[in-house]
């Protein structure tokens, strides 16, 4: 199966190509730590050390999903931005998925995207950035969001994949791109 990467900033049909497959980054204490393309990356919670790493590593921006926790003292005395979009794996809504990849677009990049443990807030925004930025078959993107590694609990939060099986792509991205020139 061929999958072609839409990249959201590239400025025309011509600057496509092939996406690159989420990949483990070796030589680190983060946890569930895998790189999606050149600007996102995804992981579970990093500590205040962890947080230094990625600074040193060059991240710009952190995503956290996570509802009742802040970045803030992890971040503190490093550069890194900071965006917080507060949801739950259980009852997320479109419009946290919008928020979500909006701030990915627009952060400063590459972007680590979290939750506590990486695997189900953090795994339905990357499969909607597969979805939305890159051009994934829906099909694809949930097969990779149900990977063992990524650690998917399908039995508790079965509502993710009736979200993506069933999500308007179309109006997403209309919805992400909309509230990104607004920005």
């Amino acid at each position: 199966m061929l999958f072609i990467l839409f990249s959201p900033w590239a400025n025309s049909a011509n600057e496509q190509s092939l996406p690159i497959p989420a990949s483990k980054v070796t030589h680190t204490t983060l946890d569930n730590f895998y790189q999606i393309d050149t600007d996102l990356y995804r992981s579970g919670q990093p500590d205040k050390a962890q947080m230094k790493e990625l600074e040193q590593r060059g991240f710009k921006s952190v995503l956290n999903l996570r509802n009742f926790h802040t970045d803030n003292q992890e971040a503190m005395g490093t550069s890194l931005k900071l965006y917080h979009v507060p949801m739950e794996a259980g009852r997320f809504t479109e419009q946290h998925i919008v928020t979500a990849l909006r701030d990915i677009k627009n952060a400063p990049k590459p972007v680590l995207v979290h939750c506590w443990h990486g695997s189900d807030r953090t795994g339905v925004v990357v499969a909607m950035y597969r979805l939305i930025f890159q051009g994934w078959e829906r099909d694809a993107a949930i097969a990779e969001l149900k990977k063992p590694e990524f650690g998917y609990h399908q039995w508790a939060y079965y509502n993710i994949v009736q979200y993506l099986e069933k999500v308007d792509i179309e109006s997403v991205r209309k919805q992400v791109m909309a509230s990104a020139e607004r920005d």
